[in-house]
């Protein structure tokens, strides 16, 4: 029996959660029964993901169809597209996008090639009123479309009251990672040598967030709640691992606050894993968001984790696996992270139910076999 060829896209722009959830899909993906093409942006600030993808598929090419090199060379990319989907005769087709804008082009060559069954993840859902123009036209391109897959209830819920649904074609297959990375991070001893690097002392508390520093992220939120940290924990550290255009403001914010001296920006990391560990309380200040892949790293190395967009249906369930503060509320964060700060025991038996709930239900071995399923027609 030939194998199901599937084909796998991404419309990157940068280094993020989808990233790492697509390539883990390329990774899990069961070979017995799919070979696995990919294709990826040629676009510079994507490269490590483009390579990390080209070793977990069996096949890999970049394709950038879209308007990010200009229209001359989007009309060529998305005649080369359509070109390799008659040539290549995929079963399945599978793009990933950032948001609800970022695919048309690619639908619609894969769809006139003849591509019989294609599903599309938007990984970020949006968080008001889309135009009446842009929900018209998204309307128009999910004909084309197979089935939509959300990466949690609250992905999908938020498409639902802003963009719509197509009708019985909507799937929710939460995120998931490779929790066996999350094991052995670092010894006791690099550990030591990180504190000693980032000037952190012995015993000090660390509060931090790994998350991209641009608008939407709520990172201004988490500097604000550390001002009153401090206040109550005088010797605490925040730590901030990532890069983006927002990071000259948040240095002059922290600065302006009193708390620049204890305030780490780290930049950009390809590997968080190390610095995560460094934390006592992991915050994901976003104030709205779904199945964070950063989120559930740090759960996964047993961080106790504060977020800012739970109801109940997220990885942190209140009071259990993590807390949930209020969204762009800076007081509320701080309550959360001083009440952790303050009860060690507190803080150990939440980390050990934040691994707990991502062993149980977020792992990326469960997402493969969901969306197998999905691709199979089930």
């Amino acid at each position: 029996m030939s194998r199901c060829r599937l084909l796998l896209m991404s419309n990157s722009v940068s280094m993020g959660g989808m990233e790492e959830h697509v390539r883990l899909v390329a990774r899990e993906i069961d070979r017995t029964h799919f070979e696995i093409v990919a294709l990826a942006p040629d676009w510079e600030p994507t490269a490590q993901f483009s390579a990390s993808l080209a070793e977990a598929a069996d096949r890999f090419a970049y394709s950038t169809p879209d308007r990010r090199h200009g229209t001359r060379r989007l009309m060529g990319e998305v005649w080369r597209l359509f070109r390799r989907a008659r040539r290549d005769r995929y079963d399945v087709a599978h793009l990933h996008s950032t948001s609800y804008e970022g695919l048309t082009f690619a639908i619609v060559a894969l769809r006139v090639a003849g591509v019989g069954r294609i599903f599309v993840t938007e990984h970020l859902a949006p968080d008001e009123p889309v135009p009446a123009v842009a929900r018209k036209r998204r309307a128009l391109l999910m004909r084309l479309v197979t089935g939509l897959v959300c990466v949690s209830e609250n992905n999908r819920d938020s498409r639902a009251r802003h963009l719509g649904l197509p009708s019985g074609r909507t799937h929710v297959v939460n995120n998931g990672i490779d929790i066996t990375r999350f094991d052995d991070v670092a010894s006791p001893e690099q550990l030591d040598q990180l504190r000693e690097e980032f000037d952190i002392d012995p015993g000090v508390l660390v509060v931090g967030t790994a998350v991209r520093l641009e608008p939407g992220k709520g990172v201004g939120d988490l500097v604000d709640a550390f001002e009153s940290i401090q206040s109550r924990h005088p010797n605490s550290v925040l730590l901030i691992v990532g890069e983006g255009t927002l990071r000259p403001e948040l240095q002059a914010q922290a600065a302006a606050l009193g708390v620049a001296a204890t305030t780490r920006f780290l930049g950009y990391r390809s590997d968080p894993r190390p610095y995560v560990l460094l934390m006592d309380v992991f915050v994901l200040p976003v104030p709205f968001g779904s199945a964070s892949i950063a989120l559930l790293e740090a759960m996964a190395m047993s961080r106790p984790c504060v977020i800012t967009f739970g109801d109940g249906r997220e990885a942190v369930q209140h009071g259990t696996s993590g807390f949930c503060a209020e969204p762009h509320d800076a007081a509320s964060i701080a309550r959360c992270v001083n009440m952790l700060f303050e009860d060690p025991v507190r803080r150990r038996e939440v980390g050990h139910a934040a691994r707990a709930r991502v062993e149980q239900d977020y792992s990326a071995v469960r997402v493969a076999r969901e969306l197998e399923g999905l691709y199979r027609g089930g």
